[in-house]
């Protein structure tokens, strides 16, 4: 069951972990200086997917989503409201997942608009965790589950809420990942293999004000 799941066509290995890996990150860096203050959450959706289509996307994984100030708490399975506009001082979070040439990219990301402590705290933080959370996995190896009960007891030590409780990672593959599995990285019963899952973090603060988002490819 184990090698199922993690099977991928060896022709598509390298494409998925850097080629498409690095277009997708340079995509969240170009996409990011897309957004300024005035425009809505959908006004920064539209231009994020206008940009990938420049560049040859034709297809999605997942949706496009951005977030700003208060959404920052909401993910993926919630829905969208018109009046979400980025102020002069606020935060938000990128998460794409543009298929390039038959290859899933994945990455997210939280970014901050002018000056506000709190929001830059949790947008480092969430990095932090990340990267506390893979270097876990690279040093020991422990089961996907384990991984995210280590994150979990991380964010709490940080002072924030692993929130929402469905943000657990997931496959990445040659599209669609989802004819090796639907489960996710928390789910797994063994330990992830390299440049096969998607490390993904939503925090949020104790107040349910604002939260901060990153995920990126284990490696």
């Amino acid at each position: 069951m184990q090698t199922h799941i993690e099977d991928i066509d060896p022709n598509s290995l390298f494409a998925m972990t850097h080629t498409a890996r690095e277009k997708t990150w340079e995509a969240i860096s170009q996409i990011r200086a897309l957004i300024h203050p005035g425009i809505t959450e959908k006004e920064a959706i539209q231009k994020a997917n206008a940009y990938l289509a420049s560049q040859g996307v034709k297809k999605f994984w997942h949706k496009t989503h951005v977030r700003f100030g208060a959404s920052t708490i909401l993910s993926f399975d919630d829905p969208y409201h018109d009046h979400v506009v980025l102020q002069e001082s606020d935060i938000f979070y990128l998460d794409i997942g543009p298929v390039w040439d038959g290859i899933e990219g994945d990455c997210g990301e939280t970014f901050v608009m002018g000056a506000h402590a709190p929001y830059t705290q949790i947008a480092t933080d969430v990095k932090s965790l990340f990267f506390s959370v893979r270097e876990l996995w690279r040093q020991e190896k422990p089961t996907g589950a384990a991984l995210y009960q280590y994150g979990k007891e991380k964010a709490t030590e940080m002072g924030y809420l692993m929130h929402p409780t469905y943000v657990k990672g997931h496959r990445l593959s040659e599209f669609s990942h989802m004819k090796y599995t639907k489960l996710g990285t928390k789910d797994l019963d063994f330990p992830p293999a390299s440049e096969r899952w998607i490390l993904e973090f939503h925090i949020c603060d104790p107040s349910m004000k604002f939260g901060a988002f990153y995920e990126d490819l284990l490696d």
